[in-house]
């Protein structure tokens, strides 16, 4: 394991929840390697948490697909190959198209939608123009992240924060650049102004090409 640290706690109710977003996280900024055996002494010493809590977020992780165990070898990290992150985006489209259907339904809630939307967008900018790709990636995750909340769907909000995890990896691993930063604004103030318009024809014709826009690279 590297010597750079950990990225911070993503808000979590548990010790387990915050040892697996900071896993995640140490993937995604690639603190840890694909291949990369997670040894938990070293592990429970940089997160300052015992090794109860540390096992209960391997143990979630691996059942969400992120790290991999095999007996007498311990725990690794698998490769995002180009199959995986297909596969990733590929489910992230079809539970996002049912999160806008579900949130625009709900016409009275979209101008609070709408304005917390335009605070993400702002901070994701503030954080384009650092070329700080991980403040980036976080917000773009809590863009799409609100709308799931606002469809109200229990089920797509669960399968999102497990999904989430997939895509702030897949984040990680995309090659950015001064010109991702101009644009990442106005991609996320276009699906904006689609949610105030609630115009949910054009949004499932447009974020399929929005969450694959950087894998034609």
């Amino acid at each position: 394991m590297a010597d750079a640290p950990i990225l911070p706690f993503a808000r979590s109710p548990s010790l387990a929840d915050q040892a697996a977003e900071a896993i995640v996280g140490g993937i995604a900024a690639g603190i840890f390697k694909p291949g990369e055996r997670l040894v938990e002494a070293n592990l429970a010493a940089t997160l300052q948490m015992s090794r109860v809590p540390l096992r209960e977020a391997l143990k979630i992780l691996e059942a969400q697909g992120i790290v991999a165990s095999t007996p007498h070898r311990g725990t690794f990290i698998p490769a995002f190959d180009d199959k995986r992150i297909d596969q990733i985006c590929e489910v992230r489209i079809s539970l996002e198209k049912i999160a806008l259907r579900d949130a625009l339904a709900n016409r009275a809630a979209l101008p609070a939608l709408v304005k917390q939307l335009d605070q993400i967008i702002a901070s994701m900018e503030q954080a384009a123009s650092r070329l700080d790709w991980m403040g980036v990636s976080k917000a773009d995750l809590s863009f799409h992240r609100a709308i799931c909340e606002a469809s109200e769907n229990a089920i797509v909000l669960t399968l999102w924060e497990s999904l989430a995890r997939h895509v702030l990896i897949v984040f990680g691993q995309e090659i950015r650049d001064e010109k991702d930063a101009v644009v990442m604004g106005p991609h996320h103030r276009r699906l904006r102004d689609l949610i105030a318009a609630a115009d949910i024809d054009t949004l499932l014709r447009e974020i399929p090409g929005h969450i694959l826009r950087l894998r034609g690279r």
